[in-house]
């Protein structure tokens, strides 16, 4: 090891110290090796924080992918939940106004005629109580006869103006 005097205090010490031990005067060429030491210590450690940064950055890209994809699947499960009710419903719906469309046509089947004797029989006031009372729960407008009644009813008891 080369040892070297402190210009300062006269003490001997070894060449690498950055400082006289003695006296704390400082040796430039002991500071100097320090300091590249040093510096090229932190240029390692930058490098490693890359390989770091970059591994993490990684590991946060995976997460975030694996979260969009957990989001876009619970979506997409919801949005087919939604679909399927909704195509459900319609279903049922289409079913009932099948249902409800055959009961009518049943219905009229049914009624139809007597509006006819009625009409034909001249008998206007039952015609027009039996058209006002089924007329709620059922499409009357349907008869056939139904705008040459409504003629007639007009001509007899006014339009109601």
């Amino acid at each position: 090891m080369k040892q070297i005097e402190c210009p300062n205090c006269g003490a001997v010490f070894d060449a690498k110290e950055t400082r006289c031990p003695y006296c704390t005067y400082i040796n430039p060429e002991g500071a100097e090796a320090k300091y590249l030491r040093d510096l090229e210590n932190r240029r390692r450690e930058l490098d490693s924080v890359d390989d770091r940064v970059r591994s993490e950055y990684r590991g946060e890209i995976r997460k975030g992918t694996r979260t969009a994809l957990k989001i876009v699947l619970i979506t997409a499960l919801v949005l087919a939940i939604l679909v399927g009710a909704w195509f459900i419903s319609e279903n049922k719906l289409f079913n009932n106004d099948r249902d409800d469309y055959a009961a009518e046509l049943v219905w009229e089947h049914e009624h139809f005629p007597e509006y006819d004797i009625l009409l034909e029989s001249g008998d206007y006031d039952m015609l027009l109580e039996r058209i006002a009372e089924d007329g709620e729960t059922h499409d009357v407008w349907n008869w056939e006869h139904y705008e040459e009644f409504t003629e007639i009813a007009d001509s007899l008891w006014g339009d109601g103006q």
